[in-house]
């Protein structure tokens, strides 16, 4: 059993921590599928290719938000053998696959110090991680290889106009760069976030609600459109 099907119920559940079924069909007309599917198929696209792998915005806490020491730096919080205690609300990206692609090469970005060490103590035993701190834009403008497989995760929930107008930016470097690979992947999380409609937000799209529209006419195309959003390269 990977690493992924290991932990799928907690992937599964994760979604329904702090927001209910109801609450999804309230502002979605339907129940997403969780972070566990679009993660399987990411996985199964590549499944034992040798990748680069992009993630904006690191994993950045020991624990939950439901738990004492989220987003904390104390690393006595961070409890290995304990993966109920896990950020799965906030996906877990950095763990799960650095675990499912070994051959890859994972580089995690985020603009705060205290985040990456975090990431880094959480993942101390991986060696096909590169931590990177640095605002998002500004890694993007200097890579220099083809991306396989993009995790999009900068930005806060609130105020979603911040978050949005970032993303909108990192979709146009993707583009006018041509950093992503034949049959290339971008994976953008929390699309169908509850947390903007609370707060008015009118868009299905959340923080993507300028980046898959500017991906749709340069080249992308949808191919899961749920909890998170897959877009695959044409």
């Amino acid at each position: 059993m990977n690493f992924l099907e290991k932990h799928k119920k907690l992937l599964e559940d994760a979604i329904y921590y702090y927001h209910s079924k109801e609450e999804f069909v309230k502002h979605f007309n339907k129940v997403p599928k969780t972070r566990y599917d679009t993660f399987k198929y990411c996985y199964e696209h590549f499944r034992n290719k040798n990748l680069v792998v992009v993630e904006l915005g690191t994993t950045r806490s020991y624990v939950d938000g439901r738990f004492e020491g989220c987003n904390m730096n104390d690393k006595t919080f961070w409890e290995p053998n304990n993966p109920e205690k896990w950020d799965w609300s906030a996906g877990c990206f950095t763990k799960v696959f650095s675990k499912l692609l070994p051959n890859s090469k994972l580089h995690t970005v985020d603009l705060s110090t205290e985040h990456i060490k975090r990431c880094k103590h959480m993942n101390k035993d991986a060696k096909n991680i590169n931590f990177a701190v640095s605002s998002s834009e500004n890694f993007l403008e200097t890579f220099n290889k083809k991306i396989n497989l993009l995790y999009l995760d900068t930005g806060d929930m609130t105020p979603i106009e911040d978050t949005a107008q970032l993303h909108l930016r990192e979709a146009k470097i993707i583009v006018e760069n041509k950093l992503m690979a034949k049959n290339g992947i971008i994976l953008i999380d929390d699309v169908k976030s509850v947390v903007p409609k609370q707060h008015g937000e009118k868009s299905d799209l959340g923080k993507a609600k300028y980046s898959i529209p500017y991906l749709l006419e340069n080249g992308f195309e949808i191919v899961m459109d749920e909890y998170q959003t897959v877009l695959k390269k044409i």
